[in-house]
């Protein structure tokens, strides 16, 4: 059969050849197509006869934006009775049950076939010149005269000139539909469309009680040891599974179980701190002139490696009884996974040991289990976890001894690996010798297993690049060159005539390019002027993009168009910001940090060397006049995971629209309001603030109370400041009912959605405490 057309003598011929083994010859059928599609060879069609059509078919899914809720809540209506009546597995199955014939019912579902991609570009009139080309080729191919060659060329640079303009018109309505108006989803749905960012997984896995997707770790995609399976149980179970870890986290937090230097996945702790700890060792070793050697672990498979009697029993000795431990064993117990390709799955495999990945539960179990690595570290030697990754760090002028403490310390490290069934990775295993002297010194040598570990210029710890000089100079390079990629997505929806708009550029600007930048600011920001301005081109390239303006503009205009500032006071803004959160911390392992007296006249008198963290925010305080400014620790909370605080709620208005609402309708709502509630006595509160003052009022029925907060202070604090003062007066009172009136929305919703968020203010708990103590006394406050 011909496959190829030659050109100059219009001629066909066979010259294409398929070459296939014996073994898999007989599965395979070779055709060959009848268009050229624009090239000079038909393409050869293989196909496998063993294909099985189902590899086409999809699980159907609901269509959530057309789901008739009313009729979905009506019919998803838990009888109570039934549950209190029925054993664990019977309550579950009816829930279930009940939940998906009221989804079936109300929620249409697609039909699980694959629907052909077709080109969005694709239209009536692109369809109609191919179909000429089409026709124009056929009747060529029959009779191959000079004059029906000529009337193909023709039709073919027709449809070709048809398809260009339209991709054109259809690529730029596209990237014009990114603008303010639209939801974040539709945005960013747009943007990682035009962007080519896939959403499909290759390989999932299934367990006994769930779905488990892949997730690719950014490494070579045809290694299956480079993907990270995702736990994905069903939605009762991580309901479940949420409600134990928030108690375990209590009883952890509550008793001060876990390590202080683990900052892994713990309320009100990140990254940064493990990172701020490991460049306040090495700046305060470059000051005294010493050597700081640190070496960082890369524990192998750690979440599969997990051993779960040794969660159990690290339990047990915490003190651990009942249910919990015991939902814990049969959590982790019996577990199976299969692994799935398209349609087809493998047989089932029994996973002996490990947790599962992506599950509520795993990270916390995982920490309990490995928090007493740390323990094993002599005194001489400091160690920080962040989940999984350790480094651990001494100092010291004799190299020897460095040495003699961090063999120990590996040694240590090892016994434990080996009796709770964790294995280091000799050859991901590093480590770095930080120093500043000029003269020979060589690097210490330390075994793992036997094995040398290797000491390197640079490592990247948590996403920053240390190197030997703590220059920063590499981390700024290949930050630079990734956000120099980033930024070829600005480019491209960025026209003179056509693209986004301005303010959905901003968007996406600060959320792929701006956050690289901001992360470990505080920490790469101590680097040298000179090395930290090679990431201005960066800010002020994107700001030119997203504002459309000439690349002679002044960058301060375009600070001033964008609303954006320069990296620097960035910087030093997100610096003061870590500041306060760790000062409004009371257990955070920096909040009482302070030098040494000695180490203060030695900063003094070596100017040549960078400060350390918190030395550089106190200049920064002391330049805005807040040096002396104290931040209120976050007390500790009394309300458990199972105790819900006592807090009534009375909003009238909340059906009402402001815009659309006339004064006189509130005013006639809050009369019959105050004479339904007259037994109670009436407490306004509100708090202002101005360019220079911040302060608050406490309105009783027969005084008015007035005071002033710190100038620093938000709205937010004055609000519910007055709120607390109105409180705490009334424990003075005889009465027993009132009302504290409020404008401040806010303050309702903190005190309402206490659970939701991870980090409370001071006072909302105070508010909270005050509430119960009152409601245990049979006082009955409403908030309005």
């Amino acid at each position: 059969e011909k496959t190829h057309f030659h050109l100059p003598p219009r001629t066909f011929h066979s010259v294409d050849l398929a070459i296939c083994s014996p073994f898999l010859l007989p599965f395979f059928n070779l055709t060959v197509d009848n268009d050229l599609y624009n090239s000079d060879h038909f393409p050869l069609i293989i196909t496998d006869n063993r294909h099985n059509p189902t590899n086409s078919y999809r699980p159907p899914k609901y269509v959530l934006n057309a789901a008739n809720w009313k009729k979905f809540t009506s019919l998803a209506n838990i009888n109570s009775e039934t549950i209190k009546s029925s054993s664990i597995e019977q309550a579950l199955s009816y829930i279930v049950k009940t939940i998906i014939e009221a989804a079936d019912s109300s929620i249409p579902k697609t039909s699980g076939k694959r629907r052909k991609q077709n080109k969005p570009w694709w239209n009536a009139d692109c369809q109609q010149a191919y179909k000429i080309q089409r026709k124009a080729w056929g009747i060529f191919r029959r009779y191959p005269t000079t004059q029906n060659f000529i009337n193909f060329k023709k039709s073919r640079a027709e449809s070709r000139k048809i398809q260009r303009l339209s991709r054109r018109a259809s690529w730029r309505k596209f990237i014009s539909g990114i603008t303010s108006t639209i939801s974040s989803r539709q945005m960013w749905a747009k943007v990682k469309k035009a962007s080519g960012v896939s959403n499909s997984n290759a390989i999932s896995v299934l367990i006994h009680n769930g779905q488990t997707i892949s997730s690719l770790k950014g490494k070579d995609p045809k290694n299956p040891s480079n993907y990270r399976p995702i736990a994905l149980t069903c939605c009762l179970c991580k309901v479940l599974e949420r409600m134990i870890n928030r108690r375990l986290v209590h009883y952890l937090e509550a008793n001060k179980y876990l390590h202080p230097f683990q900052s892994g996945f713990r309320k009100g702790r990140s990254t940064i701190d493990n990172l701020l700890a490991l460049e306040t060792d090495i700046r305060l070793s470059f000051l005294q002139r010493k050597h700081l050697v640190a070496i960082f672990f890369d524990i192998e498979k750690a979440y599969d490696r997990t051993w779960r009697y040794g969660i159990l029993k690290d339990l047990y000795d915490l003190g651990l009884r009942g249910n919990l431990p015991i939902f814990i064993k049969n959590f982790l117990q019996l577990r199976k996974f299969r692994v799935k390709v398209e349609s087809e799955f493998s047989d089932f495999f029994i996973q002996e040991e490990g947790v599962p990945q992506g599950s509520v539960l795993s990270v916390t179990l995982f920490i309990l289990k490995i928090n007493n690595i740390l323990k094993q570290l002599p005194t001489s030697v400091r160690g920080y976890l962040y989940v999984d990754d350790l480094y651990i760090s001494c100092t010291g002028t004799n190299m020897n001894f460095i040495q003699r403490q961090l063999q120990t310390a590996v040694n240590n490290i090892t016994q434990w690996c080996n009796s709770n069934g964790f294995t280091i990775s000799t050859s991901k295993t590093a480590g770095v010798h930080f120093c500043r002297k000029r003269n020979l010194h060589l690097d210490p040598e330390i075994k793992l297993y036997g094995e040398i570990i290797a000491f390197v210029n640079e490592i990247r710890f948590l996403g920053v690049i240390f190197d030997k000089k703590l220059t920063f100079l590499s981390h700024v390079k290949q930050l630079r060159k990734k956000c120099e990629s980033a930024l070829n997505i600005l480019k491209v929806l960025s026209t003179t005539a056509w693209g986004a708009d301005r303010l959905s550029m901003l968007k996406i600007y600060r959320a792929t390019v701006l956050s690289k930048l901001e992360y470990g600011c505080t920490i790469y920001g101590s680097a040298r002027k000179s090395v930290l301005q090679k990431l201005d081109p960066i800010h002020h390239t994107a700001l030119r993009l997203c504002s459309g303006a000439f690349r002679t503009s002044p960058v301060k205009s375009l600070y001033v168009e964008c609303y954006e500032p320069a990296l620097e006071l960035k910087r030093q803004m997100l610096s003061l910001h870590y500041y306060f959160k760790i000062q409004s911390n009371a257990n955070h392992p920096f909040h009482d940090f302070k030098l040494r007296p000695f180490l203060l006249r030695l900063q003094d008198a070596r100017k040549s060397f960078i400060p350390v963290f918190f030395t550089r925010v106190h200049v920064f305080l002391s330049d805005l006049n807040l040096l002396y400014l104290h931040v209120t620790p976050q007390p500790k909370t009394n309300f458990p995971p199972w105790g819900i605080p006592v807090v009534q709620f009375l909003n009238p208005f909340q059906t009402f629209i402001k815009s659309d609402t006339a004064d006189i309708i509130y005013q006639q709502i809050f009369i019959e309001h105050r004479q339904e509630y007259n037994d109670f006595i009436a407490i306004y509160t509100d708090g202002s603030k101005s360019a220079d003052h911040v302060s608050f009022a406490v309105v009783f029925p027969n005084t008015t109370l007035s005071f002033k907060l710190h100038s620093s202070c938000s709205v937010f604090t004055a609000e519910i400041a007055a709120v607390l003062l109105a409180l705490e007066q009334i424990s003075d009172f005889l009465e027993r009912k009132f009302i504290i009136y409020t404008d401040s929305l806010s303050v309702l919703e903190s005190l309402k959605s206490f659970y939701i968020h991870s980090h409370h203010h001071p006072l909302v708990l105070n508010v909270l405490h005050l509430l119960n103590k009152f409601a245990s006394r049979d006082f009955n406050i409403l908030l309005y």
